[in-house]
């Protein structure tokens, strides 16, 4: 116990020290004031303005005091009504500053302070509360619509909005017009509005998008000139109205407006239109292999889209595919009065196919109308024909592939004779001999194998399968 301490307890008779032998009274005596702990803390401290909103590097300034002098000024952060405090910077000497570089943190809501501390450690702090860190600039953009026609969907979007967006708006002018019309404005992003362009002259316009956020940004996108097309393309379509193999199609197509984007072909089938081929540049052709779809007669139609999106469709035409080959399906002869078993003039064969068989593939530049052709019958009784210049015609596979079936003939043997075509047959009528010695022949069966070269009505190719003619042996012509 130290020296003073004792002396009040001795004056206060705690030592031994016994009476005097006075009369006492007791009394008591109270302080005027007793000094609290509290009241020893005389620091006093400012934190200069704090602007809002913050970006880049900031000065942050304060003012301090203190009986016992100030130690240093801390400058601290926290997220906005947290008490998570970071500091920035100290400052031991007078005038107390510090340099934020605010990019160091995230955009969004800050509570700075001064926090001042004196010699004997007392504190105090100032506060500026919620103050917007903006580092990251607000930005809009205007998708492009490309051509416009009808109701054209215009869409905006912004990005980074300090303090939550407070309008986004779409505009639109004629070019070099000083005035903008608003489309639409609201406070959400993306924003989509239409634009009626039907009430718009044709060509172009300009196109912008603006933005504003609650940290007092003011944004705009870059202007878009686009055009307005609501004149639909002109097209002529070139559909065949047959085809086997490969099939080409093709379309005239213009556009005066925003061009051609593409043209593209359907087919109904069972009821629903596909589309089976497209083209986006002149000359617009489409051309496939047929055999991936049935043989049959098929609806096709056209439709031109122009850059705006307005179509042009043609009227439906019908193609009608065959990829299936012409098949010999029978051979036939008669007699013209010559008498049975004896070729003679006026006796006729007749070649029949599965289908039609083109002319041109028999003998060039033929029609199908009466034809002079020669008739020649081998010393084997076989028979084929030729032009009158000797040379052979497509409808015998081979000079030995018109078996007669009988002696008709001891030597070889030469008719003038003419051939006709009908339907999906050709018959040759026999004239006068030409040369050659005839017998008479006696019952037997006629076997045909077509020619290979010869084609239907759209060029599939003849088969080849050997033809035997039917019912009973009998006596031809």
């Amino acid at each position: 116990m130290s020296r003073i301490a004792l002396a009040l307890l001795c004056a206060l008779a705690l030592c031994g020290v016994g009476a005097s032998g006075a009369d006492f009274t007791a009394t008591s005596h109270s302080p005027t004031t007793i000094t609290a702990a509290a009241d020893f803390n005389t620091v006093a401290v400012t934190l200069d303005a704090v602007g809002s909103p913050l970006s880049g590097t900031v000065g942050l300034t304060a003012t301090a005091t203190s009986e016992r002098g100030i130690a240093s000024v801390t400058f601290q952060r926290a997220p906005a009504g947290t008490t998570a405090w970071v500091d920035i910077c100290t400052d031991t000497t007078s005038a107390y500053t510090c340099s934020w570089n605010t990019t160091g943190v995230a955009d969004g809501s800050y509570d700075v302070r001064a926090l001042a501390t004196d010699n004997a450690g007392y504190t105090r702090a100032d506060v500026r509360s919620a103050r917007l860190v903006d580092n990251v600039p607000l930005t809009v953009s205007l998708t492009d619509p490309g051509a416009m026609s009808g109701n054209e969907n215009l869409t905006a979007t912004t990005a980074n909005a300090t303090g939550g967006l407070l309008e986004l708006t779409i505009q639109h002018r004629a070019p070099g017009d000083t005035s903008w019309t608003t489309v639409c404005t609201g406070t959400t992003s993306p924003r989509t509005c239409p634009l009626n362009t039907t009430v718009l002259p044709e060509g172009g316009r300009e196109l912008r998008a603006i933005a504003r956020d609650g940290a007092g940004r003011n944004v705009q996108s870059a202007t878009l000139t686009r055009t307005i097309d609501n004149t639909a393309p002109q097209m002529t379509p070139n559909t065949p109205a047959t085809g086997h193999g490969t099939v080409t199609m093709t379309v005239t197509a213009t556009d005066t407006g925003s061009g051609i984007a593409y043209v593209k072909w359907e087919a109904l089938y069972q009821g629903t239109w596909y589309e089976f081929c497209r083209d986006t540049a002149a000359p617009y052709v489409c051309s496939g292999d047929s055999a991936w779809v049935p043989d049959g007669t098929y609806d096709v139609r056209v439709t031109t889209v122009d850059n705006a999106g307005v179509p042009s469709t043609a009227a439906t035409s019908q193609v009608t595919i065959d990829n299936t080959r012409p098949l010999g399906t029978s051979v036939t002869t008669g007699d013209g009065g010559g008498g049975p078993g004896l070729l003679a003039a006026g006796d006729w064969v007749t070649l029949t196919w599965s289908e039609p068989i083109a002319p041109a593939s028999v003998l060039a530049g033929w029609d199908g109308s009466s034809q002079a052709i020669l008739v020649r019958v081998n010393a084997l009784d076989q028979m084929d024909f030729l032009t009158t210049g000797g040379a052979r015609l497509n409808l015998v596979h081979g000079v030995a592939d018109l078996k007669l079936g009988a002696d008709f003939v001891t030597g070889d043997a030469e008719f003038d004779a003419t051939m006709t075509r009908s339907g999906s047959s050709i018959t040759i009528t026999l004239g006068a001999t030409r040369s050659g010695t005839l017998a008479t022949a006696l019952a037997g069966t006629m076997t045909w194998v077509p020619s290979g070269s010869v084609t239907d009505i759209v060029g599939n190719l003849g088969r080849t399968d050997t033809v035997t003619e039917g019912g009973a042996a009998d006596v031809d012509f």
